[in-house]
């Protein structure tokens, strides 16, 4: 076996990220292709009663990208699932998800259920009436995970077997759930109101970070799982993720809150979670599986003050309706209320079966830059429903992308193994220590090219960690080059060593490494028991 070495790098492995390299800084990744795609805009268009608006042609549409108008490079409508002739510019390239005309269009349906807030006699209904109600094109499958506060559990892969599902779902609906635990909290110190009183604002920053793990998971789930083509969405089940309504901040603009409780806004709590969405092309439809607030009756009671018939009484409740709105705006998606949540799937899925498609394709940089998409339609009077955004990934965003599902689900089957050697670890501190690391990485899997008299390789390597506790340290990538006096043989290896500063906790390590040319990947792991 011939060893060749890359560069050595020190890297330490510490919440919450990977630390940038402390000796030399890698070159420069070079040569990385970006494919020619076309970025997806599904558009939902209603007018003034909110009735579906069929039958409009591309003339009909503006598209914005970051303010400016770009042209609308291909363009069908879909209508039951069904697409039509589509239109596309002469030598524009389809949508990589596009069919023949008249084909079917598939939906590719990512269930996550939150336990971390759901009570579990209202979750496991969603969830019957869920199973009971699934029906699918042969095109269409669903995958389901559950979230329980800590992991990520991968309940079933992505498949269109209904039999298949119901049975994840039955096993969904023996798992607990912590719903009442977010109960009493609320009793012991109520999210809104109490907090303005000395001494209680614990409660309310415990919620809210649950609120941000809960997120994180969901916007991993995506990262995590990958989708098959066709249209992506994204069934959030949760018992509610709260923010403070604007008409309370209207209606108590000091709302004595104490300074040690800051009280964030949507984006800042949701933003992981949409963002990925519209990174990856997935549509949230967030499902309240509370209903109506089972304690809106004791919150109203425990207040004095008089306050205007509403059907929705409980801040909480409020709150919640603030956050799935907005998690459902910037995908556009829709949110999924109260007893709307008892025939979920059926009005997910009708949303989801007729509408425009636009497809543009930018100029890609590979810069990992978020870009604003606006849609508006020419004829007055319309409203259009679509995704916000889109993310030109760089070559080291994809390998995290692709790392985070080795971290999550362990899907390394049919991948190139790299050997994972360690030296002595040695203690830096009381709840730390550093560990020596070696990578063989298998050079047959990375593409040479000539250069200076002999060959040069370039890959992207990614590292992440997950803990015994569910704790993730966020992945970073790092550029690798590596030189050779001659094209790399079946059975050359590629060595990089490297010291990882790790918590003296149990752990699980990921190392990924992908070509800077091709789709070849490899990829080896490491358990860690201090």
């Amino acid at each position: 076996m011939k060893l060749f070495r890359f560069a050595v790098l020190i890297l330490a492995l510490a919440p919450p990220a990977l630390a940038a390299p402390r000796e030399q800084q890698p070159p420069s990744f070079l040569g990385a292709s970006i494919d020619v795609r076309v970025v997806n805009v599904e558009a939902v268009v209603t007018d003034a009663r909110g009735n579906r608006v069929e039958g409009l042609a591309a003339p009909a549409f503006r598209l914005l990208v970051d303010g400016r108008e770009v042209p609308i490079t291909y363009f069908t409508e879909v209508v039951e699932g069904e697409m039509a002739t589509p239109l596309a510019e002469p030598g524009a390239p389809a949508p990589a998800t596009a069919l023949a005309p008249g084909g079917k269009v598939g939906t590719s349906y990512l269930v996550f259920i939150d336990d971390s807030f759901g009570i579990k006699a209202q979750r496991d209904i969603v969830l019957r009436r869920l199973a009971a109600a699934l029906r699918f094109d042969a095109e269409d499958r669903m995958a389901v995970v559950a979230f329980d506060g800590r992991r990520i559990e991968l309940l079933s892969d992505w498949t269109g077997d209904r039999e298949a599902l119901r049975r994840a779902f039955a096993e969904a609906q023996l798992r607990p759930s912590r719903g009442v635990e977010r109960l009493a909290w609320r009793r012991s110190a109520d999210l809104f109101d109490d907090a303005r009183t000395e001494g209680t604002a614990a409660a309310p920053s415990r919620i809210y970070g649950e609120i941000e793990s809960a997120s994180a998971a969901a916007a991993a789930a995506m990262r995590g799982i990958a989708a098959p083509p066709g249209r992506k969405v994204l069934l959030l089940l949760s018992g509610g993720w709260p923010v403070v309504s604007p008409r309370e901040l209207l209606a108590d603009p000091l709302r004595r809150i104490p300074s040690a409780f800051y009280v964030p806004r949507p984006e800042e709590l949701f933003e992981p979670v949409t963002d990925t969405a519209n990174l990856l092309g997935y549509t949230i439809y967030p499902i309240d599986v509370q209903g109506i607030d089972p304690e809106s009756t004791w919150a109203d009671a425990r207040d004095s003050a008089p306050r205007p018939a509403s059907f929705i009484t409980s801040e909480w409740e409020r709150g919640v309706h603030q956050a799935f709105g907005f998690l459902a705006n910037e995908t556009g998606g829709k949110a999924v209320l109260n007893s709307a949540r008892l025939n979920s799937f059926e009005r997910v899925e009708s949303d989801t079966r007729s509408y425009y498609w636009l497809g543009f394709t930018p100029e890609w940089r590979a810069d990992g830059q978020r870009h604003d998409i606006r849609v508006e339609v020419r004829r007055s009077g319309l409203k259009v429903r679509a995704r916000g955004g889109f993310s030109d990934l760089s070559p080291g965003t994809r390998a995290e992308l692709a790392t985070e599902s080795l971290l999550l689900f362990g899907r390394g089957q049919g991948l190139g193994r790299i050997r994972v050697r360690t030296g002595e670890p040695r203690r830096v501190g009381l709840w730390s220590m550093e560990l020596p690391v070696s990578l063989e990485i298998p050079a047959g899997a990375l593409t040479p090219l000539p250069a200076d008299g002999g060959y040069e390789v370039q890959a992207t390597l990614s590292m992440g960690a997950l803990d015994e506790w569910g704790g993730r340290t966020r992945l970073q990538s790092v550029p690798l080059r590596l030189s050779l006096p001659s094209a790399p043989g079946p059975d050359v290896y590629a060595r990089f060593e490297t010291t990882l500063k790790l918590r003296k906790v149990s752990q699980r390590l990921v190392f990924a490494v992908d070509d800077g040319l091709s789709d070849s990947r490899s990829w080896g792991e490491l358990e860690v028991k201090p």
